[in-house]
């Protein structure tokens, strides 16, 4: 697999020290780096992406809002496609992306998850008056694993990862193929 550690703050590890299930993309390769938390990141993100109440579809909805929030451009890039394949359109995907959710059609539903997730990340507290309208439409499971698997979980620790060590997005197809879209074809898998 080619990758360009010159662009990288900290070289990828080799693809030979994940676990033989594990697929190689950059991100579990920079994660290795600490191979003491490798697995329990990779569990939480299993918990995160296949063993969560939430639709595939809300879970790519909040991957995409996190994603943008924490100006993640490697997370952005490999959600995008999974989350067309979820049900988002295209115009919803532009106005996630622009921060102007105004600009998309949404169902009362995810305006409710959109409103919750942004309080939420910019926080401290959440007003009764969103958590009211979040709770009409998501039950307790649900809105606890909002917070604390996707907000305050994987998605933003990993985007803190990507950022700070200027990650860049595996862009060989056969890996996409053989794997899924991102991380999401593999959670799915295990």
């Amino acid at each position: 697999m080619a990758s360009s550690t010159s662009l990288v703050r900290i070289p990828y590890r080799p693809a030979e020290v994940l676990p033989k299930t594990i697929p190689p993309l950059n991100l579990f390769r920079m994660l290795a780096h600490s191979p003491s938390t490798l697995p329990h990141l990779l569990s939480l993100g299993t918990a995160c992406f296949r063993d969560t109440s939430l639709s595939p579809y809300t879970n790519e909805l909040v991957s995409l809002w996190v994603s943008r929030r924490t100006s993640s451009d490697y997370h952005w890039k490999k959600h995008v496609p999974t989350a067309k394949a979820t049900g988002l359109t295209e115009e919803q995907i532009l106005a996630v992306a622009s921060g102007n959710v105004q600009a998309a059609s949404w169902s009362e539903k995810d305006m409710a998850l959109l409103s919750f997730l942004d309080a939420v990340i910019t926080g401290p507290e959440v007003s009764n008056e969103i958590f009211s309208k979040a709770r009409e439409h998501f039950n307790d499971q649900a809105l606890v694993e909002v917070v604390v698997i996707q907000v305050r979980g994987i998605p933003k620790g990993y985007n803190e990862v990507s950022n700070f060590s200027m990650l860049k997005p595996n862009v060989r197809p056969g890996l996409l193929l053989q794997h899924g879209t991102g991380c999401d074809g593999f959670w799915r898998r295990l």
